[in-house]
């Protein structure tokens, strides 16, 4: 992450928290889901993904949310977003989500919310 986009990240609300590690009720509100930003350090500008681990039945398993290759990352972050309603970046489309959300955006470009719902991540653009 260059410069300018970590001073963005540490003053806004998440500033304290990593900006490649999401811990939240992303599946199950009595199970934690934790969300992983990977970016390959010998290549950070080779691509990136993001890998949920959420717990079913005493056994966590792995879901890859997205992954882009040969893109650069740069300014990638992921948050939690809390239960709430959620519009899409040109009010076409509103949802309303009862478990955490996994806020995946990039810095000062756009933002995607992905949340859980019938059994599977769904995706909403909620910034551009």
């Amino acid at each position: 992450m260059d410069a300018g986009d970590q001073q963005l990240w540490l003053k806004g609300p998440n500033g304290k928290a990593c900006p490649g590690i999401a811990i939240g009720h992303f599946e199950n509100a009595d199970e934690l889901s934790y969300a992983v930003l990977l970016v390959p350090q010998s290549n950070p500008g080779g691509g990136h993904k993001i890998v949920v681990f959420g717990k079913t039945k005493d056994v966590y398993s792995a879901r890859l949310l997205d992954q882009a290759e040969g893109q650069t990352y740069s300014g990638l972050v992921i948050s939690r977003t809390g239960p709430g309603k959620y519009d899409d970046w040109e009010n076409t489309k509103s949802i309303q989500i009862e478990l955490d959300g996994l806020r995946v955006e990039w810095m000062e470009q756009g933002a995607q919310l992905y949340y859980w719902r019938a059994g599977r991540y769904r995706k909403l653009q909620v910034s551009d």
